[in-house]
């Protein structure tokens, strides 16, 4: 396994795939062909499984029910100590997710301070909030003791698209597009997440969305948009270290961070109807609410972390179908997936970084506070920019 791109020295060295028929519209090979084939993944082969309704299960989905799983969207979540590869297991499942599910939108929760994603940065179409339009600035920072250094880059020469959504609304219909794999940061002002919750069947005592939140709330408005109103395409949230948008110490604060955990309690459970699946990973899963933790089906234990063996020790479960550790030896690239009936092992290959260096995207909303539907750079109004 090589650690980097060959040839790549910097992150702007990356080529934007822009050849795809995914790209260019036409039936030419998919974003997800041209992934597999440049980290040489071969193509899915559900037989290889001794039960369909682990990985198949959690991975394909379809609007009728069927050997694998029923109708609609899946939800998983993968625990495992640092070092694990939670990172690149949920790298190979966006690709997986993109190769059989055809026009399904995967969607991966992007932070200013990680940058795991990096690896399918030539085929990401990365979604910012236009209320930051005019304060986005990245940099490549390295991560080399022995040649340290920080510089400012042009996120375009990174990326393949750059587009700016109004509001949650405007992310979901006009951003998110079928059979990409989308990178979406978080908008500090919450725009639209307040008319999302108040036009919603879901209501809080003393729940409300604001520029004062924590800007991790945004996710909650963002998921509860999408869910009530749709679009009802296919999509899937890929989500690492949920616990900290849905942490087990949220409590009923100024921010009405409890209230807002138990809203996403509720998306969780009524997303598999929508056909909207989440995808989330953790170290602890004790750091993740009970109240979003009992509603998830498919399970990982990640190699060094023993699997479960009772029930009891699992919230939302009445039974796990292991009798024994049969994880906490397996090195890594594997792990276990299991529900409460079945469990299987399985592996993934290496979806190495290009450099050795992380991308940081610093959004700052003060800078640029225009309206919806307005910004700074009005000539190029709503548009993509592509590299």
């Amino acid at each position: 396994m090589s650690e980097t791109w060959s040839g790549v020295e910097t992150l702007t060295d990356l080529e934007a795939r822009t050849e795809t028929g995914t790209f260019l519209g036409t039936s030419r090979h998919t974003d997800a062909a041209d992934m597999r084939r440049e980290f040489s993944i071969p193509s899915f082969d559900e037989q290889a499984f001794n039960y369909p309704s682990t990985v198949p299960g959690a991975l394909l989905h379809a609007k009728d029910n069927s050997a694998y799983s029923p109708a609609g969207g899946t939800e998983l979540l993968a625990e495992g100590p640092m070092g694990a590869g939670k990172s690149t297991l949920l790298l190979e499942w966006s690709i997986r997710l993109l190769e059989v599910n055809a026009g399904e939108a995967v969607v991966w929760r992007g932070d200013e301070t990680r940058s795991e994603w990096t690896p399918l940065a030539p085929w990401a179409r990365v979604c910012l909030p236009a209320s930051c339009r005019g304060g986005v600035t990245a940099k490549v920072v390295s991560t080399d003791e022995e040649d340290a250094y920080r510089r400012e880059v042009d996120l375009k020469e990174v990326v393949r698209e750059v587009v700016f959504y109004d509001d949650v609304a405007d992310l979901w219909e006009r951003c998110v597009e079928p059979g990409k794999f989308h990178v979406v940061y978080p908008d500090p002002e919450m725009r639209g997440c307040q008319e999302a919750y108040e036009r919603s069947s879901s209501h809080y005592e003393e729940l409300e969305f604001s520029p004062d939140d924590p800007v991790r709330h945004w996710w909650v408005g963002a998921l509860l948009q999408r869910q009530e109103f749709g679009p009802y395409s296919f999509t899937s949230w890929i989500c690492d270290e949920i616990g900290d948008i849905a942490s087990q110490d949220a409590s009923k604060d100024a921010f009405a961070t409890y209230q807002k955990v138990e809203l996403l309690q509720d998306i969780v459970v009524d997303a598999r109807k929508f056909n909207l699946s989440l995808y989330l990973a953790g170290q602890n899963p004790e750091d993740i609410h009970d109240k979003v933790r009992r509603k998830v089906r498919w399970r990982i234990t990640m190699n060094g972390r023993a699997n479960p063996t009772r029930g009891s020790q699992v919230v939302g479960f009445r039974s796990v179908p292991m009798n024994t550790d049969l994880t906490s030896r397996m090195s890594v690239g594997k792990a276990l997936m299991w529900t409460e009936t079945n469990f299987e092992a399985f592996a993934w290959g290496d979806v190495p970084k290009p450099t050795g260096e992380e991308l940081r995207v610093d959004l700052d909303a003060s800078i640029s506070k225009a309206a919806p539907g307005e910004t700074s750079e009005p000539d190029e109004g709503r548009g993509v920019v592509s590299s």
